[in-house]
């Protein structure tokens, strides 16, 4: 047992060499350090590459191309007009043929739930400036009591309809958008045949043409108002005092009338004119 132990601790005293270079193993571990340093670093510039290529397409959306990235469409916002829905009648024919006629300008490209958003947010404060105190405007839309637009398909046009109400007085307006035709007549030329007329040339290069017409009755009136805008779009604004009533009994039509309308040609023309009542924003 001695002996043993002799060789046991002489073994522990005297250990052979070892073919470990401890020099050689820190500096390899140094430069796999260095290395993995240096991929890491490569592989964050290309990520940062990556970003700079991507963002374009982001930012481009889908007009960058087939494969282009697309931005989800913004929230509305509080800005937007609040909208009655319009329920569409279920057609008792073929539907009516789109009108084709040539326009000065090429046709308006906006969606037509777009333009009726965006032509109704710019009336509804054109009408609350011009009209009086008093006068209670309604819309004519069943179940919805706000002014709105109302895109008509197969004439291109763009139309809103109100009536004025007041001490038992009810008037009727329209506002109406249309791209202008190529042949349209300018100035009185457009106007009803029978009333007074006049035509302006206005700075911009629009024509504003308004009218004072009595159509068949006795006391009947209508006022319109016509801007031929130099961007191609025609504004037409129409009041008038008359309405259509039918006899239930045998439904003979009768015309009845008030007073003459409430809204001058004055205020007519500022609705008309209004900027933001346009088929090319």
């Amino acid at each position: 047992m001695d002996e043993l132990s002799r060789q046991m601790r002489t073994a522990v005293a005297s250990p052979p060499p070892t073919r470990i270079d401890v020099d050689r193993l820190i500096a390899d571990d140094r430069q796999r350090r260095r290395h993995r340093a240096w991929a890491l670093a490569g592989a964050g510039a290309a990520v940062a590459v990556a970003a700079v290529a991507v963002a374009p397409a982001l930012l481009a959306g889908p007009a960058a191309g087939p494969g282009g990235l697309t931005l989800p469409p913004a929230a509305a916002g509080s800005a937007e007009p609040s909208l009655c829905p319009i329920a569409e009648p279920e057609p008792s024919g073929p539907p009516a043929p789109q009108q084709s006629y040539d326009t000065v300008r090429d046709r308006p490209t906006e969606r037509p739930d777009a333009g009726v958003a965006r032509l109704t947010q710019a009336l509804r404060p054109a009408l609350a400036a011009v009209v009086p105190a008093g006068l209670t405007v309604e819309g004519t839309i069943p179940g919805c009591d706000r002014v709105q637009f109302t895109y008509e398909k197969s004439h291109w046009n763009y139309y809103a309809r109100a009536q004025l109400v007041r001490d038992g007085q009810t008037d009727n307006l329209t506002v109406r958008l249309v791209p202008t035709t190529a042949d349209e007549p300018r100035g009185c030329a457009s106007a009803p045949s029978a009333g007074a007329c006049t035509s302006t040339r206005l700075p911009d290069g629009s024509t504003l043409t308004t009218s004072i017409s009595t159509p068949g009755d006795e006391g009947a009136e209508q006022r319109r108002v016509l801007v031929q805008r130099a961007d191609g779009t025609s504004v037409t604004v129409t009041t008038d005092n008359f309405r259509t009533v039918v006899d239930e009994s045998d439904g003979t039509p009768t015309r009845e009338f008030g007073p003459p309308p409430v809204l001058s040609v004055a205020q007519l023309t500022e609705i008309a004119t209004t900027p933001g009542l346009t088929l090319y924003p």
